[in-house]
């Protein structure tokens, strides 16, 4: 084996009997890294390292504490799980949150001990700095489920009132960056934190950075709240918002986003249209039933009238209603009861029906 750097080896017990901060310190930088003939570098210190950090915690609250906190760096995540360890004794959550930017999710146990160290600790404020280390972090990974989970239960856990609207500014402000791994790792948070997070993700869309991204997480979130806003943006001059804002209806599938949706079908990008066409089919029998409706409804209402005028009722005025005489009470012998219909709001149905009435009141008018 080739010798790469090798120090003179410390006595961790005995520096830790002296409480001996300094030459603790020096040890929790032992290096003795060796090739094997295979050409694998052989970390002969981590151990030493590890112990060192150990016995750094052991002593004063603040002893070692910078040297601790870059062991989270450390190649060896042996060394990486002493000092996390270590930080949570001494309830340090800003390095802890820090480091979950780079412990790697896999090949080690460092940063599970950071998930489980900073969700024990629960500090009002935490979320933010979790939140700015797990979606700005210099990587291009999505957030892993555990981590999504920690920033759901941080925030639930913290008392202060305005926790969730300092969270979903904090995830609002990232729907800009220029880096779209940043953006999907806030949106993913802001999903999990609906029903909380939608009145930010409507403010967003309706006068923020990121409208079309936000009226995107409307449509995820499937909150009925986003309707009205969703309807208002398909006006929206910016044809990216009209197309997020058909897309997400599509994804609410509300009734009342039919008619909104059919004009949209009309609107003078074919983008737009696209989408909106898609949003009814998403919408389905819904959409089918009261677009027809719309479609027929004058129709239907023009030919009852037209049929009725053609039998002599109405001198040529618009029929309002025609009566429909109904037998009179067995157990009272009383009058006979007239019941009255608006025509002109019969559905399809009726419409046989509405003109064999207009017919045989022709007849006896006759």
């Amino acid at each position: 084996m080739k010798l790469l750097s090798r120090n003179r080896k410390p006595d961790v017990t005995a520096l830790a009997e002296r409480e001996d901060v300094e030459g603790l310190v020096a040890a929790a930088g032992f290096q003795d890294v060796l090739r094997d003939f295979e050409g694998r570098a052989v970390d002969r210190g981590a151990e030493i390292r590890a112990n060192a950090l150990v016995a750094l915690g052991e002593l004063d609250d603040e002893a070692g504490n910078g040297t601790i906190e870059g062991a989270l760096r450390d190649p060896s995540d042996d060394v990486r799980s002493a000092a996390v360890r270590v930080l949570y004794r001494r309830g340090k959550v800003a390095p802890l949150a820090q480091a979950l930017s780079w412990l790697p999710p896999e090949g080690g146990t460092s940063r599970a001990l950071a998930l489980r160290a900073l969700l024990e600790l629960k500090e009002p404020g935490m979320a933010q700095s979790v939140i700015r280390a797990l979606v700005w972090a210099p990587n291009d990974r999505p957030l892993p489920e555990l981590d999504v989970a920690l920033v759901h239960t941080l925030v639930q856990a913290d008392t202060r009132a305005d926790v969730v609207y300092e969270v979903v500014q904090e995830l609002l402000s990232a729907l800009s960056d220029d880096r779209d791994e940043v953006v999907e790792r806030a949106e993913e948070v802001l999903v999990r934190l609906a029903p909380a997070s939608v009145q930010g993700v409507i403010a967003e869309l309706e006068g923020g950075r990121s409208p079309e991204r936000a009226a995107a997480l409307l449509g995820r979130i499937g909150d009925s709240r986003a309707l009205e806003p969703l309807i208002e943006a398909l006006n929206r001059r910016d044809v990216s918002i009209r197309v997020e804002a058909a897309s997400a209806l599509g994804d609410l599938r509300e009734p009342a986003a039919v008619e909104p949706l059919l004009r949209a079908t009309r609107d003078h990008n074919l983008d737009v249209r696209a989408e909106a066409g898609q949003a009814l089919d998403a919408i389905g029998t819904a959409a089918v039933v009261i677009g027809m409706g719309h479609m027929f409804q004058p129709l239907i209402a023009e030919a009852v009238t037209s049929a009725v005028q053609a039998q002599g009722l109405g001198q040529g005025q618009p029929v309002v209603e025609a009566e429909v005489e109904r037998p009179a009470a067995d157990d009272d012998g009383g009058a006979e009861i007239a019941d009255t219909r608006p025509i002109g709001l019969l559905g399809v149905g009726e419409f046989k029906n509405a003109l064999q009435e207009a017919r045989a009141a022709g007849d006896q008018a006759r």
